[in-house]
């Protein structure tokens, strides 16, 4: 995937105008383990969130195998994610009425597996992420680290392209983060999948290949 001067200006021309982020230029490679750091404010989720297409860039363009993500209409883009990038959220998402079985199978519903493939990828995930015992509970029922790595099993359960994590450790207490990394770095290593955090947590920078740094809306290191 290749960022070409991407910007974002929130309220532009106006008297509350931001500018969350000015020129970016990165490139990430197939299978990378990377995270997008910084303070509060420095432009790291705004990042996350253009790179997943959840919000457009102001300029700039962004390429993932020869196509071009920012060219894509709104109805292209929705299609595209719901396809190739799964999401892990720091609220977790997870839809209270479907059990964690049902949660995790949600996409791959939605993109017509068969489900004799469903129920097989559920399982195999479910031993790689030790939820084999909450399958039939529903996320009310569980604690909050398993529903952390609930949503992690729904986010690459279709194995898509990437895999986007926004404060993935921050709700959880230093057990479970040590945990849902190492899950994500089995998952990363195994599969070949795409990971980008936005964190400032210690132990995910910690565990990450690369570090970006992001300040002010511009990056300011990257190693």
């Amino acid at each position: 995937m290749k960022l070409i001067n991407i910007s974002k200006t929130f309220f532009p021309d106006s008297p509350k105008e931001v500018k969350a982020l000015v020129n970016i230029n990165l490139t990430f490679e197939e299978g990378e383990f990377t995270t997008l750091s910084g303070e509060s404010g420095s432009g790291k989720t705004t990042l996350l969130n253009i790179i997943g297409g959840l919000e457009r860039a102001s300029s700039g363009s962004i390429f993932l195998d020869n196509l071009e993500l920012t060219a894509l209409s709104d109805e292209q883009m929705a299609d595209f994610r719901l396809r190739h990038i799964g999401f892990v959220f720091q609220a977790y998402n997870l839809i209270s009425v479907l059990t964690v079985r049902e949660n995790i199978g949600f996409i791959m519903k939605l993109l017509r597996f068969d489900e004799v493939e469903i129920d097989s990828r559920i399982d195999e995930l479910a031993v790689i992420l030790q939820i084999e015992d909450i399958l039939d509970k529903f996320p009310g029922q569980i604690s909050g680290g398993q529903q952390q790595r609930v949503a992690v099993a729904r986010a690459v359960a279709s194995r898509p392209k990437l895999i986007l994590a926004d404060e993935p450790t921050a709700n959880l207490d230093s057990k479970n983060s040590e945990r849902l990394m190492h899950m994500l770095r089995t998952l990363n290593e195994k599969e070949h999948v795409t990971v980008i955090f936005a964190s400032h947590d210690r132990y995910v920078l910690d565990q990450s290949r690369r570090i970006i740094v992001l300040e002010d809306g511009a990056v300011i290191e990257d190693h």
